[in-house]
């Protein structure tokens, strides 16, 4: 340890974090976090145990842009953008349909009335 006046015990690491102290020393055994085993407590330094967690925040962020963007979830998100574009053109045609068919029937009843008139 280099800095002997930021040595922190993993109890201390565990109010830090907000993991428990073995979940830490099982970090400092697999080597993911500096520390070292004084008598029989685990003791590390405050600067690794932020290390650690500024890592474990940038590794979230990635797997969630990831995740969001991942290939699975952009082909169900083109999905239902398909199925929505098809109902609204579907629901326009029908709209427009109806639109033009009372058109044409105004145009004919005028058409009729006006034939009538000139007769």
């Amino acid at each position: 340890m280099e800095n002997i006046k930021k040595i922190i015990s993993l109890n201390q690491a565990s109010k830090i974090t907000g993991y428990h102290s073995d979940y830490l020393s099982a970090l400092i055994r697999k080597k993911e976090i500096k520390g070292e085993k004084i008598g029989g407590n685990w003791f590390t330094t405050e600067e690794e145990i932020k290390e650690y967690i500024f890592k474990q925040k940038i590794r979230h962020k990635k797997f969630a842009i990831g995740d969001f963007l991942s290939q699975k979830r952009t082909k169900k998100i083109f999905i239902v953008t398909g199925i929505l574009f098809l109902g609204f053109l579907l629901i326009g045609i029908y709209l427009y349909g109806k639109n033009n068919k009372v058109i044409l029937e105004e145009g004919k009843k005028t058409l009729s009335s006006e034939v009538e008139i000139i007769n």
